[in-house]
């Protein structure tokens, strides 16, 4: 077995078809063909099914996170040789949660891109609760940027601070007072919410305003799009809170944006097998670090004088959130064993 097997088993997996995997590396297909029969030979396995349509053995399943370690670990081998002290080529897959899309992939992206001009970096969905490991656990990505932190003992996390959010109105919304808004400005106004955090952000609404002895928001609309939230903003439907980037960008458009004088809770994870990294991911999770020196968020972004959410969990106006970006303490080996380890 050598490198040429997993490569050409890979290309079949992700075209879907022999035939398909031969056009796309401009190979003929009895070669490609005679790749996959030497390598079943090898595992002493049938690995695909051959009929109308491809499908994986479960051996074939089985080998699909594995192979693609394998290739990246070749990859790195190669870049580790090549490159020395900066990265010159490379791809790096990275996996980002919904609602992190913007902040903070977007700052993190343009200054990866930045400083390596020649790394590709391939951008991925995950899903929004623990599914979205699977990612990083079929090796489809090496990174993972989540909501969540390190579920189990073979995975690293730490945690990256986040830029303040900002309440965005529709054009021609009024009165509104010029500085900070409280809570009971929302109260009685049409929220939008993305369905990604409409459950740990309404809990936590609904929480601060029963405090304040406040009636619950009015919630007009639940989106899983996120990329709608904006338009139906400026189409009158309602107001929402954003990261500043994003309020800043519907500023732009028309929209009325107000910073806070609470701190909304939101938190982000930069994660990774436990195995060692490639260059690329070395480099960019290194980069995302480096935003931690000063508790500074990725972008250097946020308001003089306003506390970050950095991470927040359960962060609020009344100071319980903790505000720090670094390391997640409940990562690593040392997390409770018996939870045992459901990645591999």
């Amino acid at each position: 077995m050598d490198r040429r097997h997993l490569a050409y088993f890979i290309a079949v997996v992700e075209a879907g078809s022999i035939s398909e995997a031969a056009r796309r590396m401009h190979l003929s297909q009895p070669s490609v063909s005679q790749a996959i029969k030497e390598l079943e030979r090898e595992l002493r396995t049938p690995l695909i099914e051959r009929g109308r349509t491809l499908t994986l053995t479960p051996a074939g399943r089985a080998l699909v996170g594995p192979a693609r370690r394998t290739l990246r670990a070749f990859d790195g081998v190669r870049a580790a040789v090549e490159q020395v002290d900066r990265l010159t080529t490379g791809v790096l897959d990275l996996a980002v949660g919904p609602a992190l899309g913007v902040d903070p992939a977007v700052p993190l992206i343009t200054r990866f891109s930045a400083r390596y001009p020649g790394v590709r970096l391939r951008v991925h969905d995950a899903a929004p609760d623990e599914d979205g490991l699977d990612r990083l656990r079929r090796g489809e990505a090496e990174l993972l940027l989540h909501t969540h932190a390190a579920a189990y003992p073979k995975y690293r996390s730490v945690r990256l601070p986040l830029s303040e959010s900002f309440a965005v109105f529709p054009p021609g919304t009024g009165p509104l007072p010029d500085g900070r808004l409280g809570l009971a400005e929302l109260v009685g106004r049409p929220v939008l919410m993305g369905l990604a955090q409409q459950a740990g952000l309404r809990a936590w609404f609904a929480a601060e305003l029963a405090d304040r002895e406040l009636p619950p928001l009015s919630v007009v609309v639940e989106t899983a799009h996120r990329d709608a939230i904006i338009p139906l903003v400026l189409a009158g439907v309602g107001a929402t809170l954003l990261p500043e980037s994003e309020a800043r960008a519907a500023e732009r458009l028309g929209a009325i944006v107000r910073p806070l004088d609470f701190t909304v809770p939101r938190a982000c994870y930069l994660l990774h097998r436990g195995d060692p990294l490639s260059p690329a991911a070395q480099a960019f999770f290194d980069l995302a670090q480096s935003g931690l020196e000063h508790g500074r968020p990725p972008s250097g972004g946020g308001v003089a004088g306003k506390r970050d959410s950095a991470g927040g969990g359960t962060g609020d106006s009344k100071g319980r959130g903790d505000g720090d970006g670094g390391r997640d303490d409940q990562s690593g080996d040392e997390r409770d064993d018996q939870s045992g380890d459901s990645s591999e």
